[in-house]
């Protein structure tokens, strides 16, 4: 769902980043790359720990920014069709 989010609002500004939990870099990228994800994507390197510390339970984590660039939305876990429509109606 997140892809499909990505592929259809990216031109209408959407700014989106997956961060992994994998502990390898290369991992990461396999997982990626297996399942066709083309949104911008990191690994929870020590700098990105530092930046944005992630809680440990919950995970995934989705965070949505406003136009006016406060937090309008946050989710711990799994995201779902209703969850996306919400983050539609920010954009």
């Amino acid at each position: 769902m997140m892809q499909a989010l990505w592929d259809a609002q990216r031109k209408r500004g959407l700014l989106m980043l997956g961060i992994s939990i994998d502990e390898r870099p290369d991992d990461a990228r396999r997982y990626l790359s297996k399942r066709g994800y083309t949104f911008p994507s990191t690994f929870q390197s020590p700098i990105v720990r530092r930046l944005l510390p992630l809680p440990g339970k919950g995970l995934p984590v989705t965070v949505v920014r406003g136009r006016n660039r406060r937090v309008v939305m946050a989710e711990a876990g799994q995201v779902f069709a209703e969850d996306i429509a919400r983050i539609d109606r920010f954009l």
